[in-house]
Formats: structure tokens, C-alpha cells, sequence
């Protein structure tokens, strides 16, 4: 069922340094390419970094969190704007597909957002993205160090659903 694959996805932050395996990293992909995106655009596309100084250089431009360079491996999900009629949400379906993946491959991510113009210029020219392409994430992918327990139906809810109107 669908819900006991969401009721494990937790963000991770701790990583074990083991190489994430290309294959992997393909499927991790493949995921986030059959998100939706507003009127079939697929404007989206992805940079892997697994290099150690290029994850090193990306942490320093996001307001340095460790857990950015430690992680084996970075995942930029990029959208065209050129393209895209709605590159943010086209991203953040493809992220949603990432982190579903993600956790049925046994591995940990978590949303690493870029913030201001001055994180988006230096990831931009970090890794070579032209100025019309847009990034609003970094998501940090690697084996986890530790398994956080899943969520659970005690966190559901339903005063929180209204029906008809609020």
C-alpha cells in the first residue's frame, strides 16, 4: 500500500559515507522523470554530484550544514524556464518522486532549500547551470546512519479535513 511507503519517509541528515551505487542513482532518476509537470513541459533535469570537492563547494554556498557535503551523494533538480509553465512546482512534484524512491530504495534524502538569490547564483555557477534555469532544492542522498521510526496513525489528523468549505 501506498501509505506504508509514505509512513516511512523521513528527512535524514546523518549519513554513512558508502558510495550510492549508479544504478541507484539511475532508478532515483527515473522516479523523479515520471513526475507529472504542468501541461507535459518536462522541463526538468537533474545534476548528480558525487564529487567530494564540488559537494564541499555547494555546502558552503547553502548556509553550511554539514550534512550537504557528508552525503555521498547531491541531486539538483533543475527546470528550464524557458520551457516550464510552472517550473517551482514541477520541481517540487520531482523532489516528492525522489524522496519516494529514495526511501524504497533504503536510503535517506532530505530538502536542502536554496534561499536567496546569492545560494541560487552560487550553485548556478557552481555547477554550470545557465541564469534561466531555475533550482529552489539541493537533496542530499545517501545510506542512512540511523533509521527514524515511521510515522504512525496518531499523526493523522481529521479535524484537519474540511468538508464542502473550511
Amino acid at each position: 500500500m501506498i501509505l506504508d511507503a509514505l509512513s516511512c519517509r523521513r528527512s535524514c541528515r546523518s549519513f554513512k559515507p558508502d558510495p550510492v551505487s549508479h544504478a541507484l542513482i539511475e532508478e532515483i532518476i527515473k522516479a523523479a522523470q515520471f513526475a507529472p509537470t504542468a501541461h507535459n513541459r518536462r522541463a526538468v533535469e537533474f545534476v548528480v554530484v558525487t564529487d567530494p570537492k564540488v559537494r564541499q563547494a555547494i555546502q558552503s554556498a547553502l548556509v553550511a550544514q554539514d550534512f550537504v557535503a557528508r552525503a555521498p551523494v547531491l541531486i539538483v533538480p533543475v527546470s528550464d524556464t524557458k520551457i516550464a509553465s510552472k517550473p517551482t512546482e514541477d520541481l517540487a512534484l520531482a523532489t516528492e518522486n525522489i524522496w519516494l524512491q529514495v526511501t524504497h530504495l533504503k536510503l535517506g534524502c532530505v530538502w536542502k532549500h536554496v534561499h536567496a538569490e546569492k545560494e541560487l547564483s552560487a550553485v548556478r555557477a557552481i555547477l554550470g547551470i545557465p541564469e534561466h534555469c531555475l533550482i529552489i532544492n539541493v537533496i542530499p542522498v545517501g545510506y542512512p546512519t540511523e533509521k527514524p521510526a515511521p510515522h504512525t496513525d496518531a499523526e493523522f489528523d481529521p479535524k484537519r479535513i474540511h468538508r464542502e468549505k473550511w
